[in-house]
């Protein structure tokens, strides 16, 4: 079975994250993750569905890349 794609995008304008998932039938989502820049931290509540229809490998490998987004976003200061 074919996996779905994602993109991760950092915003230019505030502390947020936007995920584009786009599903083998062509199904598309878009959400935003907003995260603080003093902590790292991060909330996207949504990726408990996301598991549930793609996997738990997916949705972890997705929360692994928004984790290093967030980082890069923070050593970049954008």
């Amino acid at each position: 079975m074919a996996q779905p794609e994602y993109k991760i995008i950092v915003s230019d304008s505030d502390d947020q994250i936007e995920v584009v998932l786009r599903a083998p039938n062509g199904d598309k989502w878009e959400y935003g993750v907003p995260f603080n820049r003093e902590t790292g931290r991060f909330d996207f509540e949504d990726i408990k569905v996301i598991e549930l229809d793609f996997g738990s490998d997916f949705a972890d490998q997705m929360i692994s890349d928004i984790r290093k987004a967030v980082k890069a976003a923070i050593a970049e200061g954008k």
